[in-house]
């Protein structure tokens, strides 16, 4: 099957045969295409890899609340863990101001169904359906309280149903969503022991 190519399209959208396009331009064209869908490919793989980390450092935090009643993490939400020999560091923030992608009514939804199919059954962890309508309560601009919401990763475990699951999800895309409102860091101690900045961008040429 013959794939060569006869034209171009030009900015207006016209098909140029490609033997009155001069031969740079016709370089140029495949040069830009090439890299800008290498771009696409490696910022999808990026985001890709920071929902991997948002979704295994909650995990970690919800495991150490639920098996060890061990909390870990700031106030605002920010975590930082180290390895054992503390030579490498993993941070997850959140800025101070954040507003929430539309996923997060999706994870208000599934809770509140959660919850209220388990009511009778909740008992003394009645204390969880006010923690969640907590977390949820606005100011008198309808935004959400930061930290209480981020608060809520630590109930990962406390239901084993898919829409629990489902709802664990929806808040982090909420949160990971809000693009450079979140951020994941990657550090490494160099040879005199300070910390080392591991870059997932292109530093400045």
């Amino acid at each position: 099957m013959n794939t060569e190519r006869t034209f171009l399209a030009n900015p207006r959208g016209y098909q140029v045969p490609i033997e009155k396009i001069a031969a740079h331009d016709v370089v140029k064209h495949d040069l830009v295409n090439g890299f800008v869908d290498e771009a696409k490919a490696l910022s999808e793989l990026h985001d890709e890899f920071k929902r991997k980390v948002f979704k295994g450092v909650n995990s970690f935090i919800a495991d150490l609340y639920a098996n060890y009643d061990v909390e870990i993490g700031g106030t605002k939400g920010n975590v930082s863990l180290t390895s054992y020999d503390v030579k490498r560091k993993v941070e997850v923030g959140v800025a101070d101001q954040i507003t929430f992608g539309p996923e997060i009514n999706v994870a208000k939804e599934l809770i509140d169904k959660v919850i209220n199919e388990k009511l009778e059954t909740l008992g003394e962890d009645k204390l969880l359906r006010q923690i969640v309508q907590d977390a949820f309560s606005t100011n008198s601009d309808g935004n959400y309280n930061k930290a209480r919401i981020m608060a809520l990763r630590k109930y990962r475990l406390a239901s084993d149903s898919e829409d629990w699951a489902k709802a664990m999800q929806a808040l982090d895309d909420a949160i990971i969503l809000s693009s450079t409102k979140t951020y994941v860091r990657f550090y490494e101690r160099n040879a005199q022991g300070g910390w080392v900045h591991i870059p997932l961008v292109s530093k400045s040429l």
